[in-house]
């Protein structure tokens, strides 16, 4: 009896463990080009992002001197050349099809971007969020991608955007409710290389009361 009650929970936990991390099981290519990755837990994403490796950078030469105490031995070159990390870009489906990026979901909680403003040097981003959740959610952080018009990644950050005042239910994101986001201002973008507005997201934290 406790044989058969142990192996049944370590089979639950595994089960859990498995929809926790969720792995690639294929990459599949839409009728538009697009390019989708799917999930073992019944979930799928587009592929907007590829690697590409840069160019290497330029060899540089250090001189080592020879010490003093040591008499008609010349000094000696040592090259050597530093290679530069890859670089993220979007794909040119994602590029050429904006409308890929911008949305997300998870758990019942849908944000997408609605419109970005400038005051100066920054950047003000405003987000629509909709909720099909049965809980009353608190708040909602995203990780957003900031991609230049030629597709390169120019950073990314961490964004709250929705988060309850304490105490005031009124504040929460329920079931059925379509809500905007207050403008969320964003440092060390490059207005110039950002006209396109290509952002992605990715929810990465929900809390519910």
């Amino acid at each position: 009896m406790q044989t058969s009650l142990r192996l049944s929970a370590l089979s639950s936990l595994l089960l859990l463990t498995s929809s926790v991390m969720a792995a690639d099981v294929a990459q599949i290519t839409l009728e538009n080009g697009a390019q989708v990755r799917l999930k073992d837990d019944f979930t799928w994403e587009y592929v907007i992002t590829e690697t590409k490796a840069a160019p290497n950078a330029l060899a540089t030469t250090a001189v080592v001197s020879t010490s003093s105490s040591v008499a008609n031995v010349p000094s000696v070159a040592l090259a050597t050349q530093t290679v530069a990390a890859p670089v993220t870009t979007l794909t040119a489906t994602a590029i050429a099809q904006p409308e890929l990026l911008g949305s997300t979901a998870k758990d019942g909680i849908k944000v997408s971007f609605a419109e970005g403003q400038w005051k100066g040097d920054k950047l003000g981003l405003s987000f629509d969020l909709a909720s099909t959740s049965n809980e009353h959610v608190t708040l909602v952080e995203v990780e957003a991608s900031f991609f230049a018009d030629n597709g390169t990644l120019l950073k990314t950050e961490k964004l709250e955007v929705w988060e309850a005042i304490f105490r005031m239910p009124e504040t929460y994101l329920r079931k059925g409710e379509q809500r905007k986001s207050s403008v969320i201002w964003v440092e060390g973008i490059d207005k110039a290389q950002w006209q396109k507005q290509l952002i992605n997201l990715k929810i990465t934290e929900i809390n519910s009361r």
